[in-house]
C-alpha cells in the first residue's frame, strides 16, 4: 500500500458514485447526496486526513479536498487531485484546498443563543503591513457581545476567515486574527463577503507574491544550534520550508508528523550530498538538483520537493514520498546522471540518526 495506491482507492469509490452524486446535486436531492458524500468524506479523512465535500455552483460541479492548515493533508490533497482519472478532471472542478467563498462558507451559520448567523452578518476590520506584505483582520458581528468565552470568539474568527478567503490567500496574507466586540472605526472595515476580493485587490495593487497552493508558501529561518559539527541535519544553517512543523520535529526528534504521514503510507524523508565546492556553488547546485528532482518525482507520480537546507558539510532536498518503489527508481535515475559530479544519497526521516 502507497499513497499512490490509496489515490487510486478513493477515485474508483468517487467513479462508482459520480453519476449519482452529479443527478443528486443538480436536482438538489440532499437525501439521496449526504450519505454518498459522507461515506467519500469518511474515506478521504481516512486516506488523506482531510474533509471532502461537492458542490455545484453555476452549473460547474466540483469536488474539494478540505485540508486546514495541516501540511500533510494538503500535500496529500494535491497529489490526489493529480491523480485523478481524466474523465473526472474533464467534468469536475477539482480543488485541492478550500477556495474563498465556496457554498460550505455561504451555507456556514454561527448559533449564538437563539439566533444563527449567517457570513452576510459579519464585518472584517483590517489594517496592512507594508514591511512584511501581510494583513491583520479581526472579525466583528452583533451576536460577539453575548459570548462570554473570549477563545470560542478568536476561534470562530479564525474559522470564518477561513471560509471567506479560502484556504491559499488565509495562510499567505494574515499575520494575525482576532474578534472584536465593537468596530474600530480608525480600521478599515468591509463585510466579510466581500473581503476576499478586498485581499487580493491590496495584492495586486502592491505587487506581493502570489500563490497557486498553500505548499508554495515557504518559511526561511536559521536554527538556533551549535555549528561546530559535521553530521547530518546538524550542521545546518540555512533553512526553507514549507512544512515549519516537519523541520521544528525532526531538529527535536519528535515523530508526531512523520507518524501521521506514515499512517497514511507516505514518508518524509531527504536528499543530500556533501558539499563540493565550499561556497555560494553549493548552493546552485542544490538549487538545481532539487528542480530536477521535483520534475522528475511528478513525472514518476512519486514524490515531491517540500523544502531543504544549506549546511557547513552538506547540503539538503527534504521530500514528501507518495510511493517508495517510484520514488527511488526516479531518484536512482537521476544519482546515475548526477554522480559523476556529486554523489546523492536519500534517507528517510524516521530513521535514527547517531
Amino acid at each position: 500500500m502507497s499513497v499512490y495506491t490509496n489515490a487510486i482507492r478513493f477515485w474508483a469509490a468517487f467513479k462508482k458514485e459520480e453519476e449519482t452524486i452529479k443527478k443528486a446535486l443538480s436536482q438538489q436531492d440532499y437525501g439521496t447526496l449526504n450519505p454518498i458524500v459522507e461515506d467519500l468524506d469518511d474515506l478521504a479523512i481516512e486516506l488523506t486526513g482531510s474533509h471532502f465535500f461537492v458542490e455545484n455552483i453555476y452549473d460547474d460541479y466540483e469536488c474539494t479536498f478540505d485540508t486546514g492548515p495541516n501540511k500533510t493533508g494538503q500535500y496529500l490533497a494535491w497529489y490526489f487531485v493529480q491523480m485523478a482519472p481524466v474523465d473526472i478532471k474533464r467534468n469536475w472542478i477539482l480543488n485541492s484546498c478550500l477556495p474563498p467563498l465556496s457554498s460550505k462558507a455561504i451555507l456556514a451559520g454561527v448559533q449564538i443563543q437563539n439566533q444563527t448567523y449567517s457570513i452576510e452578518d459579519f464585518m472584517v476590520s483590517y489594517g496592512v503591513d507594508d514591511n512584511q506584505d501581510l494583513m491583520h483582520a479581526k472579525v466583528y458581528c452583533d451576536g460577539w457581545s453575548l459570548i462570554d468565552n473570549t477563545e470560542n470568539k478568536k476561534e470562530m474568527s479564525m474559522y470564518l476567515l477561513e471560509l471567506a478567503l479560502g484556504e491559499i490567500a488565509y495562510e499567505a496574507y494574515l499575520s494575525s486574527i482576532d474578534y472584536q466586540d465593537s468596530i474600530d472605526e480608525k480600521e478599515l472595515v468591509c463585510p466579510l463577503v466581500d473581503f476576499y476580493e478586498k485581499v487580493m485587490n491590496i495584492v495586486e495593487a502592491k505587487n506581493w507574491k502570489q500563490y497557486d497552493h498553500p505548499f508554495d508558501i515557504y518559511s526561511v529561518y536559521q536554527p538556533i544550534q551549535d555549528f561546530a559539527h559535521d553530521s547530518l541535519r546538524k550542521d545546518m544553517k540555512l533553512i526553507f520550508t514549507t512544512h515549519p512543523l516537519l523541520v521544528e520535529e525532526t531538529i527535536e526528534s519528535k515523530n508526531d508528523v512523520l507518524s501521521d504521514l506514515a499512517f497514511r503510507q507516505g514518508e518524509y524523508g531527504y536528499i543530500y550530498f556533501a558539499n563540493p565546492y565550499g561556497n555560494e556553488q553549493d548552493a546552485k547546485l542544490r538549487q538545481e538538483l532539487s528542480k530536477v528532482l521535483d520534475t522528475n518525482f511528478f513525472m514518476a507520480k512519486a514524490g515531491k520537493v517540500i523544502g531543504g537546507a544549506i549546511g557547513k558539510s552538506y547540503s539538503y532536498i527534504d521530500c514528501i514520498v507518495f510511493d517508495k518503489k517510484r520514488f527511488m527508481n526516479a531518484f536512482n535515475q537521476i544519482k546515475k546522471k548526477f554522480d559523476s559530479n556529486v554523489e546523492i544519497y536519500y534517507r528517510s526521516f524516521s530513521t535514527s540518526e547517531e
